[in-house]
């Protein structure tokens, strides 16, 4: 008689698991008028030693919190240069064991392992400048995502804006083919308390004067008609916005969209004065409070030390 050997299953990624757990949470919600999340972005998590110890802080402060998070929001650059090792195995570093962000995340002991942890892509994800995505998609997940949940009267939906649409030794971020037409689809079925994340920030008001961000890659502009399409889509349709990119923290307000800047997880922190006008840069992550489907309350939580 023949063997019939068994094909193994996958390895779920982190977005298969921490939307099954999501889905779990929600249901079993007792109150479902209130409730936290965090914001974050920018851990490079896997590059050194530096970089992962402001992240296990990251994680063990939101350990530490009074009230326990209903899901995280990563806003890209999770990892360095995108390699397997930095997602996955963890590696060594200058003859030191460096753990992944999997690693992380995961550690039962420090990490977060039980809290639904959403990541987006950042240009950093990809496998060397201007990369494929290939090991993303394989450890973290897909790189745009919708979830809408009527209960929590809350939609969480997650876009990739990295592409280089400059050409070689320009980099001019923006959105891939079909992903603007993904997140109009996206805000058409949202819930009125939709939550986007997404890595590079909107040129848009002060962050399009060319002297608050001394680089102009720390946004994404008009090329191929798009930051005017995008600003189209979001009108009127979404409250908040998650970004990163930037290694530090800022606000800002557009046409009705709350934009919060967090690039405070483990990244090199930009120097004081790299945004006019700002606090000084600090390692963080921001706690936001919902209730009865609005965010009502931000918290940054600083982590470590400041630039």
């Amino acid at each position: 008689m023949p063997t019939i050997k068994k094909k193994l299953s996958a390895t779920p990624t982190l977005f298969e698991t921490s939307r099954r757990r999501l889905n779990t949470l929600v249901r079993q919600l007792k109150n479902p008028n209130e409730f936290t999340f965090i914001g974050m972005g920018d851990s490079w998590a896997g590059d050194g030693q530096t970089s992962n110890t402001v992240f296990r802080l990251v994680l063990q402060a939101i350990r530490g919190l009074k009230r326990k998070p209903l899901f995280i929001l990563h806003s890209g650059d999770s990892v360095f240069t995108g390699t397997a090792q930095e997602f996955k195995t963890g590696g060594v570093y200058s003859g030191l064991k460096v753990s992944s962000i999997l690693q992380l995340i995961q550690d039962p002991a420090r990490g977060v392992p039980d809290i639904p942890f959403f990541i987006v892509p950042g240009n950093h994800d990809q496998t060397g400048i201007n990369g494929p995505l290939d090991n993303f998609r394989k450890y973290i997940g897909p790189t745009h995502w919708a979830l809408h949940y009527p209960k929590i009267r809350t939609s969480l939906i997650g876009v990739s804006n990295i592409t280089n649409l400059g050409g070689p030794g320009q980099e001019v971020y923006g959105f891939p083919p079909g992903e603007l037409n993904f997140l109009d689809l996206a805000l058409t079925a949202a819930q009125p308390n939709a939550i986007l994340s997404m890595h590079v920030p909107p040129r848009v008001g002060k962050w399009a004067n060319p002297n608050y961000f001394q680089d102009p890659t720390s946004t994404f502009g008009n090329k191929n008609g798009q930051l005017n399409r995008f600003l189209k889509i979001v009108e009127d349709r979404l409250p908040l916005a998650l970004v990163g990119h930037v290694h530090a923290f800022d606000t800002l307000s557009f046409q009705g969209t709350r934009y919060v800047l967090s690039g405070g997880a483990g990244a090199p922190l930009v120097k004081a004065g790299f945004l006019k006008g700002t606090i000084t840069p600090i390692f963080h992550f921001v706690e936001f409070t919902v209730r009865n489907g609005k965010v009502v309350k931000r918290r940054i939580v600083p982590v470590g030390f400041t630039a």
